[in-house]
């Protein structure tokens, strides 16, 4: 694949929430595992572990454990709680829970804080599941990233027996998407590009950013 094949899978990704029936085969599972696979990460720890299911029963328990976090948050402030249902995440095909072992952060022997070393943990682990999306994407599934807050986790680790001290951090689901979303707005890459130093003409006014992404 050349440069140009490899960004229109970038740009083909979407934030998938509505999906249909359709299989993700055990050759296009792979091949999506196979991306995580070789994901870079801190000091190559790999730190990554999924939690994989095509099992109906538990992704309608996922729903109904997502489903009642947006209740309850939706209780607390019914007119500024703004987040989602994720009500689609009984619908996809196949649910990963995406994991990660935390004692890998004892490896970074150059990086002695703790908070570096969790952004390095983080990002490694973000960076897997980046690649297994683009891959998810050019088979033509969808995907999205859902967060596994502290109040949906201990239900998650329960379902899924994942032990301690094993981090849960996302749910990714992968299916047909039932319709592809558009592109939502980007910046221009002149507006988030600083050649030598940082132009403080850049920084956005916290106003805009209050307004993002409309348009």
């Amino acid at each position: 694949m050349n440069s140009a094949a490899l960004l229109q899978v970038i740009k083909k990704r979407r934030s998938v929430r509505v999906y249909k029936a359709g299989k993700v085969s055990d050759k296009q599972l792979t091949a999506i595992l196979e991306a995580a696979r070789w994901a870079p990460s801190g000091a190559n720890t790999q730190p990554w572990e999924f939690v994989v299911t095509r099992d109906k029963e538990k992704m309608k328990r996922c729903r109904e454990i997502f489903y009642h976090e947006w209740q309850q948050r939706k209780r607390e402030d019914p007119v500024n709680y703004k987040g989602l249902s994720k009500y689609y995440v009984g619908d996809a095909s196949v649910l990963v829970l995406v994991c990660a072992d935390p004692r890998t952060q004892m490896v970074y022997l150059t990086t002695r804080r703790p908070a570096d070393r969790e952004k390095l943990f983080q990002a490694s682990v973000a960076s897997a599941v980046e690649q297994m999306m683009l891959v998810a994407a050019s088979l033509g599934f969808g995907t999205v990233w859902v967060s596994v807050r502290e109040e949906v986790e201990a239900e998650l680790r329960e379902l899924f027996r994942v032990p301690q001290p094993i981090r849960l951090l996302w749910v990714v689901p992968i299916g047909r998407a039932r319709f592809w979303p558009g592109a939502k707005p980007r910046r221009k890459i002149s507006d988030f590009t600083h050649y030598e130093s940082y132009e403080p003409k850049k920084m956005r006014d916290e106003s805009w950013i209050k307004a993002w992404p409309k348009g």
